[in-house]
């Protein structure tokens, strides 16, 4: 028995053996060739390619088309899954990748039919952009057939990856629009439901523009919306038992977005400008951006050097710095997506401007890996594709700058050229990307911010709401002039920042309008860490972008302290030691600021679901599938709601609770409850709710080895409401801290590294300087891989 037994025992660890041989040789056969020599037809002239040991390659050629060829050939071999799933995220395809997982995802994505919008952006290339993106797309294709067998995330799926198309890159940018605009519309959505049920001056309370944190670079008083009294708004004319089970969950606090800031030449050593970016996004594995450097000679401009991140799938430096000028973006929130109401004039008939018209009907075949072909219809309008309000009978027409070929385009690649703030501006005005602030500095000690983007040209209504089709005949006719655009030139502060809230003022904040403007304590916290500074330098902004100073909080803790004051219950008192003793940071080990943001987040909850109840009540024409907590697709609730508790409303409270401070203990008790007990509440740190988990797409696919794909778990500091911006899953994409033509003094820091391949060296470099917040290197280092793109003879 003995020696079966040890039969069975070595028979076992024989086949784990080869298994793991297995595993490791096929995974091994698709990493990226670091040295060498690759020969190609499609090349003009020899292309080098060093990369340091981080995997950063230096792309030295000498043309911008070799160039282009050497960095889709890079892509493609470190991240080509990557790539395919952002052309399918757009164009509505991932079905015919992973099945009826994203059958749904798919069937929303191909009412925007951009896989056409892109094929138009091609056609409406000049010849230079088109030779460009001619060169990126072949290069893509031969890195991918270069490897020795398909990417490892292929075999996993049991499937073959598809050639670039040109059209595939302007998808990768149409993924971008996706994560950048109100794609789902919720905002003019959620205020035309309003509309519909109370009064203008309610909506403008609930959603206000104004908040207490707004850091506009021109300052603008704008009115502070009085609280609707009980003639308007009056939860306690309904009976306790109305706000029984309430439904919804608390919404991950909105994090698209991005900090960015400049500091003039007047503030640094050097006298050249200094420029910050960190751009907030989902995490994922790999990475969003691929960091690299371009090295070219150019007839007019001369030598080019430019450092900085590229967006796999594309063939352009996103942000970075050439050594003349240094540029960073963050998410505009304009309003760029529009509603219009459609007026039904018979059976597939609408009211618009020339009298009734025909709505367009189409079909869409979404292929489905595993199952036959699914075939969909949709309508459009004039206006847009045809969409239904998630919360009544309403039906819509949605407009989106997206939609329309002249609104995307890859002029972005001529700031590799440029050398002055004042070219940079015309250049970012008439790029073609989701419309984002654009913050640019040169060596010279200028600074700037403008919108990149094209801005299309409204007529004044208010498009925060959905407009009817006589005010939709009269918007978005044209797009504004390029001499139009807001900008702010060297102000008299020698500071510009941005965080995603409002930026613009007077006339341009008309010009851009609202597109649900962040509240702003992440904005205002780093205008006012910019004023305390007097000279600048890396490690000072390094500092500021670091900064997890809890000071929107302090609010909540406020109402903490209040409603615990003489406290003699034991659980509370222990609640309140720790509350009262907190860091004041969004800190891994705070006890404290974690008790404060689990407050916020439930009381925000029973508030915000009490007022879903009561004001969706007010209509019968209303959908039962949406929940209680629908006012969460406001924007600037978070002013409101802190106004309710302050000011404490009674009529703006629910029967349930005789005051508010009834409200807050009951949330302290649940807070308490959920975490465990009082005797719990000592292990309920920051950290320990706010633990990394930037994984890859298909490694909750893999039994036990699937965490190796991951970026190990790591507990992180900072939140949502200031300039260290950090969840679990979404933060700082990357960050960038650069004055031009000091590049060599430069910080970056990416959650990840280079390749998409786990067996690279380069998987997960860097990872941890982004945790930890390392003053890390902008340049790659020094060449420790050496690969020769050479013309085929």
């Amino acid at each position: 028995m003995f020696v079966w037994l040890k039969r069975g025992l070595f028979l076992a660890l024989s086949l784990a053996v080869i298994l793991i041989i297995t595993v490791y040789w096929f995974l091994s056969s698709s990493q990226a060739r670091l040295d060498g020599q690759y020969f190609s037809s499609n090349l003009k002239a020899p292309v080098s390619i060093e990369r340091d040991n981080m995997g950063i390659p230096v792309i030295k050629g000498s043309n911008r088309e070799d160039v282009a060829f050497a960095t889709g050939y890079l892509h493609a071999q470190d991240r080509f899954f990557q790539m395919d799933l952002n052309r399918r995220n757009s164009a509505g395809e991932l079905s015919e990748l992973v099945g009826n997982l994203a059958l749904n995802h798919d069937k929303t994505q191909r009412k925007h039919r951009f896989r056409k919008v892109a094929r138009q952006v091609v056609q409406q290339m000049t010849p230079d952009e088109r030779t460009v993106i001619n060169a990126y797309t072949t290069g893509v294709n031969e890195g991918l057939t270069d490897l020795k067998s398909k990417p490892f995330e292929y075999w996993l799926l049991n499937v073959e990856p598809e050639l670039w198309m040109n059209e595939d890159s302007l998808l990768a940018v149409f993924s971008m629009y996706m994560d950048l605009n109100d794609n789902e519309f919720k905002l003019d959505d959620t205020k035309g439901f309003l509309s519909r049920l109370t009064t203008s001056d309610v909506v403008e309370f609930l959603s206000p523009l104004r908040t207490r944190w707004d850091s506009s670079l021109v300052p603008m008083d704008l009115p502070t919306p009085v609280t609707p009294n009980s003639s308007l708004v009056d939860l306690r004319s309904k009976p306790t038992e109305f706000y029984a089970g309430l439904t919804g969950e608390i919404r991950p606090d909105s994090f698209i977005g991005s900090n960015n800031w400049a500091v003039s030449g007047n503030l640094t050593s050097t006298g050249a400008a200094m420029v910050e970016d960190d751009m907030h996004l989902a995490h994922r594995v790999p990475t969003i951006w691929y960091r690299a450097q371009f090295n070219y000679p150019d007839p007019i401009a001369g030598d080019i050097q430019i450092t900085g991140v590229t967006l796999p799938g594309a063939p352009i430096m996103v942000v970075g710095s050439n050594g003349h000028i240094a540029w960073g973006f963050t998410n505009s929130y304009g309003d760029w997506v529009d509603l219009v109401l459609l007026e039904m004039a018979g059976d597939n008939r609408y009211m618009a401007g020339n009298g009734p018209e025909t709505l367009e009907t189409w079909k869409e075949v979404i292929k489905v890996k595993g199952q036959e072909a699914v075939t969909v219809e949709y309508q459009q309008s004039l206006w847009g594709p045809v969409v239904d309000s998630r919360y009544d009978s309403s039906r819509y027409a949605m407009r989106w700058t997206a939609h329309n070929p002249a609104a995307t385009n890859i002029k972005l690649i001529e700031l590799e050229k440029t050398t002055t703030v004042s070219d940079a501006i015309k250049i970012a005005n008439k790029s073609g990307i989701p419309p984002q602030n654009f913050t640019v500095g040169d060596k010279e000690g200028n600074i700037a911010w403008t919108i990149a983007g094209r801005i299309p040209l409204r007529s004044g209504v208010d498009s925060t709401f959905p407009l009817s089709w006589q005010e939709a005949e009269e918007n978005w006719q044209s797009w504004l002039a390029i001499e139009d655009y807001p900008k702010i030139v060297n102000p008299e502060s020698d500071r510009i920042w941005t965080a995603n809230a409002r930026i613009a003022s007077g006339d341009d904040l008309q010009k851009i309008g609202d597109g649900g403007y962040l509240p702003g304590p992440r904005q205002k916290q780093i205008e006012d860490s910019l004023s305390e500074l007097t000279t600048v330098d890396e490690t000072k902004l390094l500092t500021v972008a670091l900064d997890h100073r809890a000071l929107y909080m302090e609010n909540w803790r406020q109402l903490i302290l209040g409603s615990l004051q003489n406290e003699t219950d034991l659980e509370r008192k222990e609640f309140l030691s720790y509350v009262e003793n907190w860091s004041g940071k969004a800190a891994t080990d705070d006890v404290g600021y974690r008790l404060v943001r689990e407050f916020h987040d439930a009381l925000n909850l029973k508030v915000t679901q009490s007022l879903g109840r009561y004001f969706r009540s007010l209509t019968v024409d209303s959908r039962v599938d949406f929940k209680d907590g629908w006012l969460q697709s406001l924007n600037h609730d978070q002013e409101m709601l802190l106004r309710l508790y302050q000011e404490q409303p009674k009529n703006w409270l629910s029967p349930k609770y005789n005051n508010w401070n009834e409200l807050y203990l009951e949330t302290i008790d649940e807070v308490i409850a959920t975490l465990g007990g009082s005797d719990k509440l000592a292990q309920a740190t920051w950290g320990q709710r706010n633990t990394s988990a930037i994984n890859h797409p298909l490694s909750k696919a893999l039994p036990i080895i699937g965490q190796w794909l991951n970026m190990p778990k790591v507990e992180l500091s900072g939140d949502v409401w200031m300039p260290k911006a950090q969840k679990p899953a979404a933060g700082i994409s990357e960050r960038m801290i650069v004055s031009p033509g000091h590049e060599d003094q430069a910080i970056f820091h990416m959650p990840g590294g280079q390749s998409g391949h786990p067996l690279s060296p380069f998987y997960k470099a860097g990872y941890m300087d982004w945790v930890e917040g390392k003053e890390s290197a902008f340049l790659p280092g020094k060449a420790k891989y050496d690969l020769q793109l050479m013309p085929a003879e």
